[in-house]
């Protein structure tokens, strides 16, 4: 399903995106280097929103992953990044305002990675998560997951249970963000799939069997560091990945 994409990727050799793909974003941190060229490209609500962050390191990480986001949506859209205006359904999951077309994203960041998901017409949700030590991981799988989850991960081999809940948390945070209904969905009134060998997908669904159906729920290959997952309407689709490249300070 995926096509990786060649090393590192100005976003403007990228921005080609056909009907039917999804283009995969990976954003690496970066820790050094002139912050001018993405804060001056914020919007004042942006501008004053990374002002608010209590640590300088989370307003650094807030500026440079908004300032790469209007990098790589103005390079699809073909207008100038400060031009991007951004709106927010009522359930908080932002969408282009301007310029109206039909590219739809979602961003997600974990400490160490961003990935973003690009697409056309199509309602997208994205999530990554740095896999790390759980020790009340089934305290947090018996206030959020469902029956059949808990029963999936109280099943899974110890060696792999900790990749086993991140690969849980990140399908189930992507299907939300597709859905954009966010947190008034219930966690625990839908199941995906949990064990390594089986296929991602969404099991049950307790307000409407057929969305079990209707989406799809792809893994992210990250390597064991990270969990990461997509989850788009059901399709023939194409993913590609792109490594994050800066534009030289020289381009406009």
């Amino acid at each position: 399903m995926g096509h990786p994409g060649a090393g590192e990727q100005n976003p403007a050799d990228a921005a080609v995106l056909q009907e039917g793909e999804v283009h995969i974003w990976k954003l690496q941190p970066e820790l050094a280097g002139d912050l001018t060229r993405y804060s001056r490209i914020l919007s004042r609500e942006e501008q004053e929103r990374a002002d608010r962050f209590r640590f300088p390191h989370l307003a650094r990480n807030f500026i440079v992953d908004h300032g790469r986001l209007r990098l790589i949506l103005a390079a699809y859209a073909q207008t100038a990044p400060q031009e991007l205006a951004f709106a927010l359904n009522e359930y908080g999951k932002p969408d282009l305002a301007q310029p109206a077309g039909p590219l739809r994203f979602n961003l997600s960041h974990t400490e160490g990675l961003s990935l973003l998901a690009v697409c056309l017409h199509s309602p997208v949700g994205i999530d990554v998560e740095a896999v790390r030590p759980m020790t009340d991981w089934r305290d947090i799988a018996h206030s959020h997951f469902s029956l059949t989850e808990i029963a999936a991960l109280d099943e899974t081999p110890q060696a792999d249970r900790t990749h086993a809940f991140f690969r849980c948390w990140t399908r189930k945070e992507a299907f939300l963000k597709a859905h954009g209904l966010g947190l008034s969905i219930p966690l625990d009134s839908f199941a995906v799939s949990v064990a390594r060998e089986e296929l991602p997908a969404l099991l049950e669904c307790a307000w409407d069997d057929g969305e079990t159906r209707r989406w799809s729920l792809i893994s992210l290959a990250l390597g064991e560091r990270y969990a990461g997952a997509l989850a788009i309407p059901r399709g023939a689709w194409k993913t590609r990945v792109f490594n994050w490249r800066a534009p030289s300070a020289s381009a406009p």
